[in-house]
């Protein structure tokens, strides 16, 4: 018997390209002000990228897999992966993962090891994009110098915030090691499976690595649209991949806001304003996401259409 996910999917799909035209309809202004003098060449390598992108990134979920006890072919992962994944931008954010645990039985997998990888992915993206804002912060002066300006705005010195973070972590270790609550208990509870899973090295080292590099590739794309929209002075390619890694991971907690949509926008707005570049970045931004839709929506509708042909 179908699950009620599994009724209501069709309506759910019809949902979301309502709603990724709306996207799209609600970026129209900004987007013609943008393409007004931007230069296509760039636009169109980065439309390249998205393209690129979607696909091998669709593909890791092939190996994380693994990392659950399945042995699915990394093309089939990929293909329920865009189509699950387009859920995201029904309100609330959840059905991309619940569709996706839905549909795992396409792939010879219970629900529990689905959810299960799910989390590994997750955990293993969040790690791959701060990495990536962890080495832009470590490698850009003017990115640790933004941090301070906002640091010196809202009148915390970084000694006091450094003693804040240090009694933080201190209390939360005190915590733990007296297992206060059983908090510590039910965490390792409820990170067991996950800790097992991920100790298969070989294959989460892997996954991590492929995201790291395909969040640096990523980021090339976002890169493109702000030289192609006459940014200056242009931030480098480590400063865009750091940025929008804070800006992902952010993006990923704004509970209710469709693909982090406006969100992410909005924190690189912040980040990039004490440089004079922020409306500009901001732009960029709105611009790149218009090419993820429009590269979603694209991808979507072949698979749909292919159905039949594809394996």
């Amino acid at each position: 018997m179908k699950t009620a996910l599994a009724k209501i999917k069709p309506l759910c799909l019809i949902a979301v390209l309502l709603l990724m035209a709306w996207g799209l309809y609600m970026l129209k202004d900004k987007l013609q002000t943008a393409l007004t003098n931007a230069n296509w060449l760039l636009l169109s390598a980065a439309i390249i990228i998205a393209f690129i992108y979607l696909i091998l990134n669709a593909s890791v979920w092939g190996l994380i897999l693994k990392l659950v006890g399945a042995q699915p072919k990394r093309s089939q992962a990929a293909k329920i992966w865009i189509e699950a994944e387009a859920m995201r931008w029904l309100p609330g954010g959840i059905w991309g993962y619940a569709s996706r645990v839905v549909d795992a039985h396409k792939l010879g997998i219970n629900k529990t090891n689905a959810a299960l990888s799910l989390i590994i992915e997750l955990t293993i993206t969040i790690a791959a994009w701060a990495t990536l804002g962890l080495i832009g912060i470590i490698l850009s002066p003017r990115l640790r110098n933004v941090g301070l300006t906002y640091l010196d705005r809202i009148h915390i010195p970084p000694t006091t915030l450094i003693i804040t973070l240090s009694a933080i972590a201190i209390i939360t270790t005190l915590i733990l090691l007296s297992n206060t609550l059983q908090i510590r208990s039910k965490i390792l509870n409820a990170t067991t499976q996950l800790r097992h899973s991920l100790m298969n090295w070989k294959v989460s080292l892997r996954a991590f690595t492929e995201y790291l590099l395909l969040s640096l590739f990523y980021s090339a794309g976002f890169l493109l649209c702000i030289h192609a929209i006459h940014t200056h002075p242009s931030p480098s390619l480590i400063e865009s991949a750091s940025t929008y890694g804070i800006a992902w991971i952010v993006g990923l907690f704004a509970i209710g806001a469709p693909g982090g949509m406006g969100v992410r926008e909005g924190f690189l707005y912040l980040v990039f304003q004490p440089l004079g570049i922020g409306p500009q970045i901001a732009t960029a931004a709105i611009l790149w996401r218009a090419i993820q839709i429009l590269t979603e929506l694209t991808t979507l509708i072949i698979i749909k259409l292919a159905k039949n042909t594809l394996p």
